[in-house]
């Protein structure tokens, strides 16, 4: 009793703790998990007591004997679909906490990194040429005929011949590996360019202005409605149907053994679960190119003038009309996928400004529907790495070390294999869930998506 009290009390201060130290506006995204978290758990509470060891079990027992032909088959499934959803929320909540630390993190690191790191002469402002030394952008020649003044025409020519040579998935990887000092020199580049052109002063705080965003939306992901668990429904009955054919209910009953390696010998459960694989990865790699590559077209580019070694601030890619009209944020392979869940995309929603003609098909309903995509694919991650590993992984791994006896000896090895590819897969895409967040935060708030609370963070 003592160390269940002790728990609580430290859960308490922890939680207090977490919410003192966290930016006002992230605080109610905090809120929203811990209340997602207390629903799950009501729910399991109320299941293990009413359901399956209360009033109704002897009730859910006695259909089960009678329509089944087991007592225990029925109140055993429900066990198990309710630890199963238990752990797909709290694993889901939990990989939500690594972006909100994302979160944290980048706004900690823009304030720090902007007061210290590339402010080298130490005088309270980070200047275009301290951007350009700390962040070791390119030397280009800017001025092309030396008279000291920069034409429309030559920003144009420096702009075209920043952007010529880099390739359309080439970003990923650099996205993926872009550090602290990058990305908060990005925001300060950002910065110097929402100053000039929404005439904001020298105190303007950037790095609240992208908290409060983050807030927002993180707020949205982490709210899960009942809608969510229905797809994961025909994807339990799928796979599980391998267990029922052998009357097993999950890796929890004493036969589980009994289905080692019919996973991988069933063509079906096999051919779908690689299919989903392909599905998954494809999009999870295609929200992160579509953010990043709309991303590099709302940047401004900061260069040095390699005649006389002044740092100069050209305006974002978007604003030259040539350039706009070569990008596309929309592969022709998932147009029709685009219009479909937006309800027909831009030809329903067209595009309000220059700035949402980079949303390709989705035009303007781009901010909801990417939030939600962020949303769907990390949930589906989530629940492909608790069901391969709990109810196969973990299943065969443990068959094999301890030379148990299985169903299909000659599938199992294999089945593990499979499986534990599939488990790294799907964390390979969560890893890139926090970095394609923040990039769709950025690209839905500056330009011609600023908010309009961007003056109350001077």
């Amino acid at each position: 009793m003592t160390s269940i009290v002790s728990l609580l009390v430290a859960w308490e201060e922890a939680i207090e703790k977490l919410r003192h130290n966290t930016p006002k506006p992230i605080v109610p995204v905090i809120d929203s998990m811990l209340a997602e978290v207390g629903g799950l758990g009501f729910i399991g509470l109320f299941l293990s007591t009413v359901v399956t060891g209360g009033p109704l079990g002897q009730v859910v027992g006695a259909l089960s004997e009678e329509f089944l032909g087991a007592e225990d088959l029925l109140l055993e499934t429900f066990e198990f679909l309710h630890t199963f959803f238990f752990e797909v929320g709290i694993l889901f909540f939990a990989i939500a906490g690594v972006v909100v630390g994302a979160v944290l993190q980048r706004v900690n690191k823009l304030q720090e990194i902007s007061q210290l790191a590339l402010d080298s002469d130490g005088d309270g402002e980070v200047t275009l040429e301290e951007l350009a030394e700390a962040l070791e952008v390119e030397s280009m020649v800017v001025d092309l005929d030396g008279d000291g003044l920069i034409t429309e025409e030559e920003t144009i020519e420096a702009l075209r011949a920043r952007s010529g040579d880099e390739k359309d998935w080439s970003g990923i990887l650099t996205e993926y590996m872009l550090g602290d000092t990058e990305r908060a020199g990005e925001c300060l580049v950002i910065r110097e360019r929402m100053m000039e052109k929404l005439d904001l002063p020298q105190s303007f705080a950037i790095e609240y202005y992208f908290a409060e965003i983050f807030g927002e939306n993180l707020e949205e992901i982490v709210e899960l409605s009942p809608v969510t668990w229905l797809p994961l429904i025909p994807l339990i009955a799928l796979d599980n149907s391998v267990d029922l054919s052998r009357d097993v209910v999950s890796a929890a009953s004493s036969n589980a053994f009994e289905s080692c390696g019919y996973f991988y010998d069933n063509p079906v459960v096999l051919y779908s679960s690689i299919a989903l694989q392909v599905v998954s990865i494809t999009w999870a790699l295609f929200n992160s190119w579509k953010m990043t590559s709309i991303k590099k077209m709302l940047l401004p580019t900061l260069v040095k003038d390699s005649q006389n070694g002044v740092a100069r601030l050209l305006p974002p890619r978007y604003q030259d009309p040539v350039l706009r009209k070569q990008f596309t944020s929309t592969s022709s392979i998932f147009d029709w996928g685009e219009k479909f869940f937006t309800g027909g995309g831009s030809k329903t929603s067209p595009p309000r400004n220059e700035h949402e003609e980079l949303f390709g098909a989705s035009g303007a309903k781009f901010q909801s529907v990417y939030r939600d995509s962020i949303r769907f694919h990390t949930w589906l991650c989530v629940a492909q790495i608790v069901y391969s590993t709990t109810q196969i992984v973990f299943r065969d791994a443990t068959a094999l070390y301890l030379s148990e006896t299985v169903g299909n000896p000659s599938g199992t090895l294999p089945e593990l294999i499979l499986w534990s590819i599939f488990v790294i897969s799907a964390v390979f895409q969560l890893s890139l869930a926090p970095t394609t967040f923040l990039n769709y935060c950025f690209v839905t708030s500056v330009e011609g998506e600023t908010d309009a609370t961007v003056h109350c963070f001077t």
